[in-house]
């Protein structure tokens, strides 16, 4: 979708909320790591068996939303400690939003669990 976004104000996220985003208003995700200028967000996977998730990343600076930019957009995000260690990574500029594959930065609502 190779989106661009314009920077967006940061919301406050704590683990275990969840968000509803634009272009999936069914599947809510789950807030599983945050920092200042990222939300490492899960769901579900559609028919999959219990605990295979997916995963997209809130980046505030950028206002945008996706995978990071590795083969196959893969990241094991199982464990709230994998999805820490993540957002430490993208704090440090290790691994950033796939250019590829994001979208503009689109939450309808969220609540928490």
């Amino acid at each position: 979708m190779n989106a661009t976004g314009t920077p967006t104000t940061p919301i406050t996220f704590e683990p275990g909320d969840r968000i509803r985003f634009g272009l999936e208003p069914r599947r809510p995700y789950t807030v599983r790591a945050t920092s200042e200028h990222f939300v490492v967000c899960t769901r579900q996977r559609d028919f999959a068996p219990k605990g295979d998730v997916v995963y997209t990343v809130i980046d505030w600076r950028n206002g945008i939303r996706g995978p990071i930019n590795v083969i196959g957009q893969s990241c094991d995000v199982r464990t709230d400690e994998q999805c820490q260690l993540l957002v430490a990574d993208l704090d440090a500029g290790r691994w950033t939003i796939s250019h590829r594959n994001r979208v503009q930065l689109d939450i309808l609502d969220r609540g928490q669990s």
